[in-house]
């Protein structure tokens, strides 16, 4: 992965302070958890340290990845993530007069800084899956890959220490406490924002820091014909197949974590019209639908398969990491903003082997749409409630206080919007900030690519008007012009939402009878153990919790929590994993080493 941290005076008369600059050196060490020797250290600083672009780098130089930072005359430039075009989009972004009103052009997964001697421009893409933070402090504008890196950087301004204790907006973490990632444009960290999805944040000398977010597209009707319909999707299935493009640069086959579901099936069709190599790779139990679907899937596109999974029986029994230790991990991977629930990778050495998945898929479907099940207008507000005022019986009354603005704007926009809310919602805050999280973690590993995340896919899929997303038909269609073989293969739990209750037409009944759901079987069919682990694990997490910082329980009431924590099995895991998480992050604890705890053991049956 690939780090930056821009950082811009205000006032022409003044430079960078020696201590700004050493701390945010120093502030790499928290921000990312990559060991200091596998860094590679980039840095342009302007004449009269004024502006400065500062870039890190565990990815090995040459081949398929680029330099850190690239440079022209008096310009500098660094991406995080990828381009569609390498080459040629760098050079575009290079010598653009204005790399705001090309940015939207390109294809990839990306975030863009750009610095001159006169100030810096810090970009995201439509889905900021790649985010961007930014502060203002001590007369000086920051804006950084790294939530904390800007945070630490924006507290030496202000404290002129080298090494600051952070400054947590405690209430500000209510929404963590709720969901386990962020529905605002906030941060765990005092005056640090995320800038918005098709973003930018701009600091010149002399001029007022500006938050700028430009127009997303302008969805079109819903096709009226079957034949509507195919060419409706056209110009998405082009900017889908464009996206695996990048995938031939590298000298093996993609690993693709291929399931049963809907989402990695299309990455699999993609790469097979696109005669691109790949691996499906999947992991389960033996007899889980997505082990023999994806088998299936792959086996039909004649790619290589793999799978780690084991044989159960009804007194099967895994052990796992303390809940601290997976905790610590993910705090320190996502910053505080995912929770210790989600699945997140930890530091590996960098392995330059090409990976991909179908994460952002929800993006064809409808977003938070493909979970309500109501959809009138008393639907969409009782789904905002859900997302803004959840657990709200665990909640402070302060806490409360701090979620309702949210809750109101975006009760508002749905007054005039009305679906799309929750379309853009689920971009906004589920994509753009809890899978902000995890994909950082894999580009720290691997070059980890997208598809289904790339700007020119995500525009050609808002162009399409979410009612008819919704109806899954976009995705079927897509399936069948790119790898037709693999349209009546089943999926393990329900149908295309557009077949559910039948055959459109006679002539299609022993198609839909071939596409019926692999029914579920096996002890372990549904089997999570993080929202259903035993005694022994409520136990470790619970001490922990409870004993946490005292800012905990100004956001959450604690004779509310302590009942919850004794349940077992769980009603609310999910609360008591967020709960964790907030504890150490609170507690500073993700800056020490980690304890040495023991493993503990979860019943499968």
């Amino acid at each position: 992965m690939r780090a930056y941290l821009a950082i811009a005076v205000g006032d022409p008369g003044t430079r960078i302070p020696p201590a700004v600059l050493a701390a945010a050196r120093l502030a790499i060490g928290d921000a990312v958890p990559v060991p200091a020797e596998l860094w590679r250290r980039e840095e342009w600083i302007s004449s009269g340290h004024r502006v400065a672009l500062l870039a890190w780098s565990n990815e090995p130089a040459g081949g398929a990845l680029p330099e850190p930072l690239l440079e022209t005359g008096d310009r500098a430039l660094g991406y995080a993530g990828y381009l569609g075009d390498r080459k040629r989009d760098e050079d575009l972004l290079l010598t653009a007069d204005d790399p705001d009103a090309v940015v939207d052009t390109l294809g990839g997964v990306f975030s863009v800084f750009r610095a001159d001697p006169g100030g810096f421009t810090a970009l995201t893409s439509i889905t900021r899956a790649c985010p961007v933070y930014h502060a203002e402090a001590g007369g000086l504008r920051f804006a950084g890959t790294r939530a904390i890196l800007v945070h630490l950087a924006a507290r030496a301004a202000e404290t002129g220490l080298v090494r600051s204790e952070p400054d947590y907006d405690v209430l500000g973490l209510q929404c963590m406490v709720r969901h386990g990632f962020y529905v605002s444009d906030g941060t765990p960290f005092r005056g640090v924002s995320a800038v918005p999805n098709a973003g930018g944040f701009t600091a010149r000398t002399g001029g007022p820091a500006r938050v700028t977010a430009r127009p997303l597209p302008e969805p079109g009707p819903v096709p009226r014909s079957r034949r509507a319909a195919r060419r409706a999707i056209e110009p998405l299935a082009e900017a889908l197949l464009a996206a695996c493009e990048p995938f031939r640069g590298y000298d093996r086959p993609v690993r693709l974590a291929l399931s049963g579901g809907r989402d990695s099936r299309l990455i699999a069709a993609a790469l097979y019209a696109r005669d691109i190599p790949f691996l499906g790779a999947t992991h389960g139990f033996a007899d889980h639908p997505d082990v023999v679907l994806s088998k299936r899937v792959a086996d039909l596109l004649g790619a290589e398969w793999t799978c780690d999974y084991t044989v159960p029986d009804e007194n099967a029994a895994i052990t796992v990491p303390h809940p601290v230790l997976r905790c610590l991990d993910v705090v320190r991977m996502c910053e505080g903003m995912n929770s210790g629930y989600e699945d997140v990778h930890t530091f590996a050495p960098y392995d330059p082997e090409p990976r991909s998945s179908g994460s952002g898929g929800e993006r064809l479907r409808g977003g938070f749409l493909t979970d309500t099940a109501d959809l009138s207008p008393a639907g969409v507000e009782k789904r905002l409630k859900t997302i803004f005022a959840a657990q709200d019986h665990l909640m402070t009354p302060a806490a409360r206080e701090r979620a309702r603005p949210d809750h109101e704007r975006w009760l508002e926009r749905s007054r005039t919007e009305g679906l799309d809310v929750l379309d853009k919602l689920h971009m906004f805050y589920r994509t753009g900030r809890w899978l902000a999280g995890s994909h950082t973690a894999v580009l720290m590993k691997w070059a980890y690519h997208h598809p289904f995340l790339d700007a020119r896919v995500v525009r050609e899929a808002l162009a399409l008007p979410v009612e008819w997303r919704l109806t899954e038909e976009p995705v079927h269609l897509l399936i069948r012009r790119l790898a037709p073989q693999l349209a009546d293969v089943p999926f393990d739990a329900r149908r295309w939402r557009f077949e559910s209750d039948g055959p459109r037409s006679r002539w299609e009944r022993a198609a839909w009878r071939a596409r019926a759901p692999l029914p579920a079987t096996g002890v372990t069919f549904g089997f999570n153990w993080r929202r259903k682990y035993g005694a022994e694990f409520a136990a470790a997490a619970r001490e922990h919790i409870l004993d946490g910082p005292s800012q905990l329980w100004e956001i959450v009431d604690r004779s509310a929590v302590e009942p919850m924590l004794h349940e077992v099995p769980p009603r609310r895991p999910s609360q008591a994993w967020n709960l964790l998480s907030l504890s150490i992050l609170l507690s500073n604890r993700w800056r020490e080493p980690s304890p040495d705890l023991p493993p503990v053991t979860i019943p499968v049956g």
